[in-house]
Order: C-alpha cells, then sequence, then structure tokens
C-alpha cells in the first residue's frame, strides 16, 4: 500500500512539473571552457533528477557492499547458536531417554560450538549418569550460578555428586526406623 502511494505521489510531481514547464520556454545554459551546453528547462529537471536517483542507487548499493562483511559475521554467529541451542535440545533429549553417554557426547559438540550454563549443566548431569564423576565436578564447575534457574539445578547436581551447596558436607539421612539425624550446623535465620 505505502508503495502505491509513493508511485502515485511520484506520478503526481512529475505531472506538476510537467504542467509548469510547459508554459516556459526557458533555457539551461552550462558552460564549461570550451564547452557549451543548452538544454530546455524540462530536460534538465529531468535530467537532475535522474541524476540524484541514479546517486542514490550507487551509494546504497555501496552501502550494501560494505556492510556484507559484518552481514556475513552475524548470520554465521546466528548459525552457530541455531546449531548449538539444537545439539543441546538433543542432548537433553537424550539424557531424559537416558542415554548419558550419547547426551554428554552432544553436549560437548553443543559446547564447542557455544559454551553456555545449560550446556554444562546438561553435559555435568549426562557425565554423572555416565558415571564420570571428575568430568561432571569440571562440568559443574563451569555453570555460572548467577542466573536464577540454574542455581537449583546446580545444587541438585552437587547433591548428586555428594556434597551439599556452599562446600558443605551431604546430609545424612537415617534409615527407617532410626530416630537419629545428622545434618550440618546452620547459623541465622
Amino acid at each position: 500500500m505505502r508503495l502505491a502511494f509513493w508511485i502515485l505521489l511520484l506520478f503526481l510531481v512529475a505531472l506538476a512539473l510537467a504542467l509548469a514547464t510547459r508554459f516556459d520556454a526557458g533555457y539551461v545554459l552550462i558552460v564549461y571552457p570550451p564547452w557549451r551546453m543548452e538544454l530546455s528547462l524540462p530536460l534538465a529537471i529531468g535530467a537532475a533528477l535522474l541524476a540524484f536517483v541514479l546517486g542514490y542507487v550507487l551509494l546504497r548499493f555501496l552501502r550494501r557492499a560494505l556492510m556484507l562483511p559484518e552481514n556475513l559475521r552475524s548470520w554465521r554467529g546466528r548459525r552457530r547458536k541455531l546449531r548449538a541451542d539444537d545439539q543441546l535440545s538433543r542432548a537433553i533429549c537424550a539424557l531424559l531417554s537416558e542415554q548419558p553417554d550419547h547426551a554428554l557426547k552432544l553436549a560437548g559438540k553443543a559446547l564447542k560450538r557455544e559454551e553456555s550454563p545449560l550446556g554444562f549443566l546438561v553435559a555435568g548431569h549426562a557425565a554423572l549418569g555416565a558415571g564420570d564423576r571428575i568430568a561432571a565436578r569440571n562440568f559443574m564447575g563451569r555453570v555460572d550460578t548467577q542466573v536464577g534457574e540454574l542455581v537449583a539445578a546446580r545444587q541438585s547436581l552437587e547433591r548428586a555428586l555428594g556434597r551439599q551447596p556452599g562446600g558443605a558436607p551431604p546430609v545424612t539421612v537415617p534409615a527407617p526406623g532410626s530416630e537419629e539425624i545428622h545434618e550440618p550446623l546452620r547459623t541465622g535465620a
């Protein structure tokens, strides 16, 4: 709709210029020694508009050509992120379907493309499921604990590794029927 409006406006301007110059028999004289060129007013206006349009198109073309490297870098970055997200989604599916070795392999591929706290968390859980506690601790150490939702997931992984969040010793749960509970001493409210 906007394009049709601009085309109609352009035709109206051209019509107004044609009607305005029809009654004027003026000439435009261009002198560049030793040459001299005499043009009718409508032809000079048309040539000036054509020169403006060609200059505008040329500048747009040059701008797009100069922006190609940046656009290519951003496109490659988006593609790398999409592939990493796909690998991470597949790793989560493999982890949920109890295939920790496959999940660890997919999470490793995702982390090679783009490091993310969720990727380290999935890799840690997959390594723990595969029985590699050292790799699980290494992955857990790379999880950013500043991200709100990931704090609980990291604490879950820490508990699964046998220690409490914050470095406290693990909570021992008594056998059924036993009266004694061993918990670390906590200070504060």
